[in-house]
């Protein structure tokens, strides 16, 4: 059995109506929460005692981490940042503490399992969904029906089509990245494990990157930066300037 899907609680069947769920806790699961409690853990530690003059070497390792995911936004949508920035800066954050956290035993990549990024990619539907109603109202739902109601059906497919690509290939990124390392390793022995970390270290910060401004692009695509901008004429934004 595929040790990112075993089997550690077995909570058994659940009935609704006519549907069973099987309730288990597998090691993948047990994997996302220990990513989520690293990624807690480093935010307070990052967080606590804030100070506007001389602020602590932890406060400035967390500003200028923020200043550079909001400069990555800023110059993808042109406009504030502050919508996009907790959705874009937490997918980036989580799915990479997701990718990195394989490399420590007994650990396995969350991301190397095909349920947890489902769940992900579940999540930047429903945000393509919830930034085009906040900006356009329900009229967003009208680009479904154009450029007339017969390609209704297409328009749908095409939406999920983008939905499960994004979905495979970080999948199939982080699976194949795992079995590229594990193959270097096995050519070039242990003689080199501080390299071969490194490497294993920036191909995961790559994917996480990947994935974060993938749902980016697929939630302003349908958008109109026009009415964007117009929303937030109001909010006046320089910190990602500094």
């Amino acid at each position: 059995m595929d040790i990112g899907k075993r089997v550690l609680i077995d909570l058994g069947h659940l009935s609704l109506g006519g549907f069973k769920i099987h309730l288990v806790i597998t090691e993948v699961v047990v994997t996302t929460w220990v990513a989520m409690l690293i990624v807690a853990l480093i935010s307070l530690f990052l967080t606590r005692r804030l100070k506007l003059k001389n602020p602590s070497y932890p406060q400035l390792l967390a500003e200028t981490l923020i200043v550079a995911m909001a400069r990555q936004i800023h110059g993808f949508v042109g406009t504030p940042v502050k919508p996009f920035f907790s959705l874009i800066a937490t997918m980036w954050i989580f799915v990479g503490v997701s990718n990195l956290i394989g490399m420590v035993p007994p650990f396995s990549t969350p991301t190397g399992d095909i349920s947890a990024v489902a769940g992900l990619s579940t999540v930047t539907l429903m945000s393509i969904f919830y930034y085009g109603v906040r900006f356009q109202g329900f009229s967003y739902f009208r680009r479904y029906f154009e450029p007339f109601i017969l390609l209704f059906p297409l328009n749908v497919i095409g939406e999920i089509g983008r939905i499960l690509s994004l979905t495979f290939r970080l999948f199939g990124n982080m699976l194949g990245w795992d079995l590229i390392i594990g193959i270097l390793v096995l050519l070039t022995g242990f003689l080199v494990p501080v390299p071969m970390m490194l490497f294993n270290v920036l191909g995961d910060v790559i994917q996480a990157y990947l994935f974060g401004i993938l749902t980016l692009a697929y939630i302003v695509a349908g958008l109109e930066v026009e009415k964007i901008s117009l929303k937030l004429s109001d909010v006046k934004e320089n910190w990602y300037d500094l």
